[in-house]
């Protein structure tokens, strides 16, 4: 993992921990296609081990497991807020 890399996942913890946490509608959509829960999207970001740099600059691909053990990736962004962009 970069140290960019490392950073934004520490700051992707803290601010999920915080409550700070935004979901796009295209990642709501996402979920409810995937069975995805809001608690299992907060638990990865609470929790994440994995975060790199996404194709996209400014947006990093983050992934952990979910509340049944399933490996879960999203690409989110730091905007004061996590803002999750898209669930897979």
């Amino acid at each position: 993992m970069t140290p960019e890399a490392a950073a934004a996942l520490e700051d992707i913890r803290g601010l999920s921990k915080a409550g700070r946490v935004d979901i796009l509608p295209h990642a709501w959509k996402q979920m409810l296609e995937r069975g995805v829960e809001v608690r299992d999207v907060l638990l990865v970001l609470r929790t994440a081990t994995e975060c790199a740099e996404d194709k996209e600059p400014g947006k990093w691909l983050v992934s952990g497991h979910d509340l049944d053990g399933d490996r879960l990736r999203m690409v989110v962004a730091i905007e004061g807020d996590v803002v999750v962009v898209t669930v897979f």
